[in-house]
């Protein structure tokens, strides 16, 4: 090729509204927003800007990052190797009908304790454990409303009135239509943790758990491009697809020849994000297959 891959890193903060962490069935996802045009030398358009970057063969410009995915095990193979992991970050160019799109392989050792990817990683694990503490709420007025199903029938046996269990199959019905409607972020859905075997039952967890938000919070514009991510400058091209529906053939992947190094403590945290994942109605949605979410290695078809 011509050059390296060139990439600024942005304006964008790994807090801010406009980065999205996403908790997918198939992927961790960081979701950046598009901007409102582009036509970069209008001053709307042209910042806050995601990150971005220039590819080698004639792109003709910079390619805005539109989401990084991070899957398990590798989709890529490296001189036949499958690694634990891999980071893809697409970018989409302007007036250009293609996806250039950075793949980089990841690799679990002993100490491999890879600190940026550690700030990812803990912003997914904050995403994971709101979620986690929103559907445990969700059970806890269950459990609340069937106590109160079986107070009212014990006073009904017991020679009460009937009035009672009129009243409690209102409570129900309200009690139900206020868990359907209530906003999951609203931090009054959080309620009466002490009551059941979770992480969120810890002495002291509410204040660690906004210690951990804040310090988010603080953290500036996280670089996908940053060499702790992408560790060398070198790649192998090739004109492909998407690896998952609609599998279009619109992808110019870059696969970099190292992988980046992570720990066997990150590589536990990630698959548990990615597996173990209960959204705020507590629905299991990871479809991994012997702790796998990656697509089957493909013939090259002379590629």
């Amino acid at each position: 090729e011509t050059h390296e891959v060139r990439s600024l890193p942005g304006d964008f903060r790994l807090n801010g509204d406009k980065v999205h962490k996403e908790i997918l069935p198939n992927k961790l996802r960081f979701r950046y927003e598009r901007r409102p045009c582009g036509d970069w030398n209008d001053v709307a358009c042209a910042e806050p800007d995601p990150p971005h970057a220039d590819f080698p063969n004639g792109w003709g410009g910079f390619a805005d990052v539109m989401h990084v995915d991070f899957k398990v095990p590798s989709e890529h193979l490296l001189n036949g190797k499958r690694y634990d992991a891999e980071v893809q970050i697409f970018h989409l160019h302007s007036r250009r009908r293609r996806m250039p799109t950075q793949a980089t392989l990841i690799q679990a050792t002993e100490d491999g304790f890879n600190w940026y990817f550690d700030e990812a990683l803990q912003a997914f694990e904050y995403e994971f454990k709101r979620d986690k503490i929103i559907c445990e709420a969700s059970k806890r007025r269950e459990r609340r409303l069937m106590s109160q199903f079986y107070d009212t029938l014990k006073s009904i046996t017991m020679g009460g009135s009937t009035s009672n269990l009129r009243g409690y199959n209102n409570d129900i019905q309200n009690t139900t239509s206020a868990v359907k409607n209530s906003k999951q972020e609203d931090p009054d859905y959080i309620e009466n943790w002490g009551q059941y075997s979770i992480d969120s039952d810890a002495p002291g967890y509410k204040e660690q758990d906004e210690m951990n938000r804040q310090r988010i919070l603080q953290r500036g514009v996280w670089d996908p491009h940053n060499e702790m991510i992408v560790p060398s400058i070198h790649f192998y091209r090739y004109e492909g697809s998407l690896t998952e529906p609609p599998c279009g053939e619109w992808v110019s992947w870059f696969v970099t020849d190292k992988p980046m190094n992570i720990s066997y403590e990150q590589l536990d945290m990630l698959k548990n994000i990615l597996f173990n994942y209960e959204d705020p109605t507590c629905q299991r949605t990871s479809v991994h297959f012997q702790h796998s979410v990656a697509r089957p290695v493909q013939e090259t078809a002379n590629r």
